[in-house]
This record gives structure tokens, C-alpha cells and sequence, in this order.
């Protein structure tokens, strides 16, 4: 005796697959521009790498933002990686005291 998943050319079998087809007939243009999207957002990445190599050479050679942005310029959304800009807390090394941090200059040095 056969059940209804053995018989192939059941009728509710026939359209689960003409509707799949219909449905991956739309994936396709979809699986494609993805495929797209992510080449060009690569070359993208490249490129905004390159420029802000270049934008931040300009800069070290004594270009303003204001100068650059007059010709076209735009500061870019990526920095190049290297020193982070900015203060970091400093600490003193003398004698036996490596790495411990400056109080005030009124505190003794070393009163042992």
C-alpha cells in the first residue's frame, strides 16, 4: 500500500513545487544583488582607505580641513589606523618609584 508522501505525482506535491518555483524565480535578481552589493562595498572599503591615507599625508604636510575642503576635499568617515589623538595620563619614572603617578611637587620624594 503506498501513503500520500510516497506518490510523486500527487497533486499537493505539484504546487508545493510550482509555488517554490515561483518564489525562488524572485530570489535570484535578489541572490545577485547582493553578490553585487558586497563586491562594490569592498572596493568601496579600498578606496576609502586610500583616501584617507592620502587626506591624512595632506594634512601632515601642512593642508588645513578648511584648506581641503575648499578644493573638494571632504574629511574622511574612516581615519587611517596609527596614535589615537588625544591626552593620555602620564606617569613619572624615577628611582625605585617606576610607573606610580606624580601627586604635587609639595609631597616629599621618597621620605623612607
Amino acid at each position: 500500500m503506498t501513503t500520500p508522501s510516497d506518490d510523486t505525482s500527487s497533486p499537493m506535491l505539484a504546487t508545493a513545487e510550482n509555488m517554490l518555483a515561483s518564489r525562488l524565480e524572485v530570489i535570484k535578481p535578489l541572490a545577485g544583488a547582493i553578490a553585487e552589493r558586497k563586491r562594490l562595498q569592498a572596493l568601496l572599503d579600498d578606496a576609502d582607505k586610500t583616501y584617507g591615507a592620502a587626506y591624512a599625508a595632506a594634512s601632515a604636510a601642512g593642508w588645513s580641513t578648511d584648506e581641503l575642503r575648499k578644493m573638494g576635499a571632504e574629511e574622511p568617515t574612516r581615519r587611517p589606523q596609527g596614535r589615537p589623538k588625544g591626552s593620555r595620563t602620564r606617569r613619572t619614572r624615577s628611582g625605585s618609584e617606576v610607573g606610580t603617578e606624580t601627586t604635587s611637587p609639595s609631597s616629599p620624594p621618597n621620605a623612607s
